[in-house]
């Protein structure tokens, strides 16, 4: 075996463990959700007819559920949808891909700043068998897919800067890989663009020093972010922060009322103290350091179904502890210098920050970046940890030592995926949307002319038949139109060709028809049965004839 394999074998091996975590069975596990249909639904539209399925031309936010997701992502997965067709895999290879190339620089920028090796493996060893970075991996989670790119960014901003000569290449990859990030996700919008100036402040004197070479391609930035914030302003791109955001919590105005008329009185001072702006920075702060809570980080994990697997946290509860003596480790260690210790603490302190300002937290989803800098913590104690073992004079202690944290590891990990694989399936079947692939095989085996009436019990049905169904483009872009919004800003289609979504009533429903319905909307005995995984009733099917 060459020097240089058998030098980067371990390497390779944390790679290739990242992969088989991050791709084993993602063609078709977990179901495909709405979120992901329409990403996949919308590229297959522009590859047809050059129009998302409401009939705009190439746009830059795409109007979808009436949510305007930023287009980034659609545009990265168009390629793999023409290649590979209207399949699960095609919109997933873009986030899976950019996963491993974060994964990889990781290796590289805590090797940057440490000089360290060793560190740097444990690093990306850790971030590997993450629950948190597995999970938004195995999917077309644009978040994931930020985060990618914000990690790629930092590691070329951090090889800019190294001696002998500042360089204005890996700079220019900087600010193209922030800037994309602009159009992804809403959340990196805010998280990006303070990385990017605390980064700038931090290594002030070399920027100012080369601030000719720099001002092209801050000027070129500066110029690509300029359609996604006219979009964004102009299109509807604000509806998502109107229906997810610290204000669309109407318990502080609430609150607010209720603490003045215990106080009986209408007086200044008890409109300044229970003031609804000062109880919405109360709420604001709550829901920031909420994504500190042990519990969240290490026991229950997000509250939201899509985005958690059962009886785990966002992290494995061993690394509890690894986490304290990497906290304290960071505090005395000298392996950073102080600019990578300052871009490490900025990073942690910016990370929740866009998910607090939503009434949703904490959510593991919005952030997600916290990942990074905790993931470094974790490795940083299990390394001092490796060490202190190996300088253990007692032999049989110091290999015991190594075994049980060896074990905790693996036990851990199989934990993990047992969680994920088995049980989550059968604790949040409706979380994914499962049974909508299995209805469109039942139809194509069962033809019907008939109206099919279809649950809207779940999440957008509309998208997931467009999909499954490969519905032509051009003929969804004609019929397409949205509901009113809701309260958190999402609309949907209730029809389209001989399909309707809607609450199923069977005294509403015409004769001549097939219905779709839920396990609890009809009571009598349906003709067939499709079922979630945990062998519950998912979608129940009718023929309704006179």
């Amino acid at each position: 075996m060459p020097t240089k394999l058998i030098k980067h074998l371990p390497l390779i091996l944390i790679l290739f463990l990242a992969l088989s975590l991050r791709a084993f069975r993602i063609d078709s596990f977990p179901p495909l959700n709405p979120d992901e249909a329409a990403i996949a639904y919308n590229a297959f539209s522009l590859i047809e007819t050059g129009h998302d399925e409401h009939g705009n031309l190439f746009p830059i936010h795409f109007k979808s559920f009436g949510d305007f997701k930023p287009g980034g992502y659609f545009y990265l997965a168009l390629p793999f949808v023409k290649l590979l067709g209207l399949t699960p895999l095609a919109v997933r290879l873009p986030n899976l891909i950019l996963s491993l190339l974060a994964i990889f620089l990781f290796y590289k920028i805590v090797f940057l700043i440490s000089s360290n090796q060793k560190l740097s493996l444990i690093s990306i060893f850790v971030l590997s068998i993450s629950p948190w970075h597995i999970h938004f991996s195995r999917g077309a989670w644009e978040s994931n897919t930020a985060l990618s790119l914000i990690i790629i960014g930092t590691y070329f901003f951090l090889k800019s800067t190294q001696p002998p000569k500042f360089s204005v290449k890996y700079f220019t990859l900087f600010l193209i890989s922030f800037s994309s990030t602009l159009y992804i996700y809403h959340s990196t919008r805010i998280f990006a663009p303070l990385l990017g100036l605390i980064l700038f402040a931090i290594y002030f004197k070399t920027f100012y020093k080369n601030f000719r070479q720099l001002f092209l391609p801050i000027l070129f930035t500066a110029l690509i972010s300029v359609p996604v914030l006219f979009s964004f302003i102009n299109n509807g791109g604000t509806t998502r922060f109107g229906g997810v955001g610290l204000t669309a919590d109407q318990g502080p105005i609430w609150r607010a009322n209720e603490l003045i008329n215990q106080d009986a009185s209408t007086d200044l001072f008890y409109r300044i103290i229970h003031n609804k702006r000062l109880l919405y920075t109360i709420s604001w702060a709550q829901k920031y350091f909420s994504h500190f809570d042990l519990n969240f980080l290490f026991l229950t994990g997000d509250e939201v179904p899509r985005s958690k697997s059962p009886e785990m946290g966002q992290f494995y509860l061993y690394q509890l502890l690894f986490l304290l003596v990497g906290l304290f480790s960071f505090i005395k260690t000298k392996l950073f210098d102080l600019k990578s210790k300052q871009i490490i603490i900025f990073w942690l302190i910016f990370a929740p920050l866009a998910s607090s300002l939503t009434f949703q937290a904490p959510s593991a989803l919005r952030s997600l970046p916290l990942v990074i800098p905790l993931s470094l913590f974790i490795s940083l104690g299990l390394y001092h940890t490796l060490i202190y073992i190996s300088r253990l004079s007692n032999y049989l202690l110091k290999y015991l030592s190594y075994l049980i944290v060896i074990f905790i590891i693996i036990v851990s990990v199989i934990f993990y995926l047992d969680s994920y694989y088995i049980h989550s399936p059968a604790r949040y079947p409706q979380a994914w949307n499962y049974g909508f692939s299995q209805l469109v095989n039942y139809f194509q085996k069962n033809p019907t002319t008939d109206s099919v009436y279809i649950t809207n019990k779940y999440d957008q049905p509309y998208i997931m038949i467009l999909f499954y169904t490969k519905y032509p483009p051009h003929l969804i872009q004609k019929e397409i139109k949205l509901t009113t919004p809701d309260q958190f800003g999402f609309s949907t289609v209730t029809h389209f060709g001989n399909y309707y979504f809607q609450k199923i009533i069977w005294e509403d429903i015409p004769e001549n028809s097939v219905i779709v319905a839920s396990d609890e909307e009809i009571p009598i005995a349906p003709t067939d049965i499709i079922y979630f995984p945990n062998h519950q009733p998912a979608l129940k099917i009718y023929y309704k004839h006179e």
